[in-house]
């Protein structure tokens, strides 16, 4: 902001009018410091009997006497109602001495005005040449951040002070005690300061502690310095703000102030003072020490209350500034540095506030998965539910892009929560139709919710796109668990073309008596030539009975060897098992 107000200022001093030689073809004198001590009320009825003994509008009395309402309350520092004076006249239609005082009287009260936008700065420019007005423009400069331009003025800036009342010495003296500061003018600076006990609004407040503070941290004496800024904390006005700030800002930079007692400084200027330019510096400096004490609720409400005023190019970096705070929260609950009762008090504080943000549904995430692992299968499964249905109405409401990746991995936890949780029926809704398109591990679940949901059928029919062996094996293992034996052989075929080198002694197992049920005795003979090894498997010789070769007019296969088969399967694949751990021990 401080470069927009250079900015403005540059091009309005461009734009400046030519200086005269004479100051009184431009300007007016003023009478401002003569008004500043006759008795106000007095001066103000006088004044107000003259206005009303003028009857006609166009009489040049009324103007006068309008002007030097005007001038009164300016000098009293009544500017609302000097300009409400000043405003009760056409200034295009005052000439001479008239329109000049009108003139000068807006200049002063333009340069008086406590903004820093391109109003002032245009008034800066516009008084240009006026020797009575120094002091206004040097702490006009201050306002706009110019601290070079108001220390150029400084030597006129004293001599000029005397032509202003109290009320306007007062109003700009700390503007002006501050330039001399920022430019080390300690001349300049000791002069302005010693005025300060002149005038009972100053003397002894918190502009005058916290500028005798700062000019000790200018000079090195800290210690001075921060007892300084102490005192002046005192106070509710903005120098009282500055200070409680610069107490953070110094005792973070010598690392004497403790992090909680500037956690606590700063929750304190934040109910103290808020709505400008400095409740803005206060609340993002809230949200760093908050941050760094852990603090992440009210880094976060710090946050909030600042993007509810931020311009646009200043709001997406405190999102991201937020997103960093919260999604610290949310790691560390996911590795259990958090108890679970915190951990779900925060999730409900932090989705309060920003449910919103792009970034939230995918740091929000671990609070179902940190149920998940707890065992708590119904709460985890409606919790993904909850953020899938929200990134859902988010990216419908076009405030976010639609993000296939996040779905996809809200969908698999809350298929895998179903199905920790006895729901199976439940998860195969949930990811039919989605599957194909969310890679291995959606199938994979998939798999294992038909084959815990019975619904055999399905799993048959299913078609798995991934070349995963793992999947395929899943796949083959829940059809022949279920029965499915013709599925089931084809499914290990499939399995034994595409991955031969993983194709194992319990796959073989499986695919023979599959095979076997499925009638298929060319497929049972190639498994055997393919795996002598099941011949020393403890039972083979057993099932080979039922397995070997008979005659092809026996005709089909009888009840009693089928359930000698079936009898059989469970031992010999617990012996591939045990024997296959044995070797791979060797």
């Amino acid at each position: 902001m401080k470069h927009l107000h250079n900015i403005v200022l540059g091009l309005s001093l461009l734009l400046a009018p030519p200086a005269t030689a004479e100051e009184g073809a431009v300007f007016a004198p003023l009478s401002l410091a003569e008004q500043g001590e006759q008795d106000f009320l007095a001066t103000r009825e006088a004044l107000m009997t003259q206005l009303a003994e003028v009857s006609a509008p166009e009489d040049p009395a009324r103007a006068e006497v309008l002007l030097g309402l005007a001038e009164l309350h300016l000098a009293w520092m009544m500017r609302p109602e000097a300009a409400g004076f000043l405003e009760a006249l056409d200034g295009e239609t005052l000439s001479g001495d008239a329109a000049r005082r009108h003139r000068t009287l807006s200049l002063a009260l333009a340069l008086l005005d406590g903004g820093a936008g391109s109003d002032l700065g245009q008034a800066v420019s516009w008084s240009v040449g006026w020797g009575q007005g120094q002091a206004l423009r040097a702490a006009a400069f201050v306002r706009l951040g110019a601290v070079a331009e108001a220390a150029r003025l400084m030597p006129r800036t004293l001599e000029s002070l005397a032509d202003l009342s109290p009320a306007i010495q007062a109003a700009v003296l700390p503007d002006l005690l501050e330039a001399a500061l920022e430019a080390e003018d300690w001349e300049v600076a000791q002069a302005l300061a010693a005025q300060f006990p002149d005038h009972a609004e100053l003397r002894d407040g918190p502009a005058y502690r916290y500028l005798l503070a700062r000019a000790s941290e200018v000079s090195g004496d800290l210690l001075m310095a921060f007892d300084g800024y102490a005192q002046a904390a005192q106070g509710r006005d903005a120098y009282a703000q500055r200070a409680r700030l610069a107490l953070v800002r110094m005792g973070r930079e010598t690392e004497t102030l403790p992090g909680q007692d500037a956690l606590s400084l700063l929750k304190t200027a934040g109910w103290m003072w808020s709505g400008d330019a400095l409740g803005r510096e206060g609340a993002q400096l809230l949200a760093e020490v908050a941050a760094e004490q852990g603090d992440t609720d009210t880094a976060l409400w710090a946050l909030h209350n600042l993007l509810r005023t931020a311009p646009e190019e200043e709001a997406e970096a405190l999102r991201a500034q937020a997103r960093a705070i919260y999604g610290a929260f949310y790691a560390a609950g996911a590795a259990g540095e958090i108890d679970l009762g915190p951990f779900l008090e925060g999730h409900t504080r932090i989705s309060a506030r920003w449910r919103f943000d792009p970034g939230f549904v995918g740091h929000a995430m671990a609070v179902p998965q940190r149920l998940l692992d707890t065992g708590m299968t119904a709460l985890a499964a409606r919790e993904y539910r909850a953020l899938r249905e929200m990134a859902q109405t988010l990216e419908r409401g076009g405030a976010t892009a639609p993000d296939a990746s996040l779905m996809a991995r809200l969908r698999r936890g809350e298929a895998r929560a179903l199905l920790a949780g006895g729901q199976a029926d439940a998860a195969v809704d949930l990811l039919s139709g989605y599957a194909d398109d969310q890679g291995a591990e959606a199938e994979a679940l998939l798999v294992e919710a038909l084959a815990q949901a019975g619904r055999s059928d399905e799993l048959a029919a299913l078609r798995l796109r991934a070349q995963d062996m793992d999947l395929r094996r899943s796949r083959a293992v829940a059809l022949y668990e279920t029965g499915k034996w013709g599925a089931a052989r084809q499914a290990y075929l499939e399995m034994w073309e595409a991955h031969p080198q993983q194709f194992a002694f319990a796959d073989a197992t499986r695919l023979t008596l599959a095979a076997y049920q499925a009638g298929d005795s060319a497929t049972v003979a190639r498994a055997a030539t393919a795996f002598p090894a099941l011949a020393d498997l403890p039972g083979w010789a057993e099932i080979a009975t039922g397995l070997g070769a008979r005659p092809a007019e026996e005709g089909p296969l009888g009840s009693d060897v089928m359930r000698l088969s079936m009898e059989s399967a469970d031992r010999i694949l617990d012996a591939v098992t045990k024997v296959t751990d044995v070797k791979e021990s060797q």
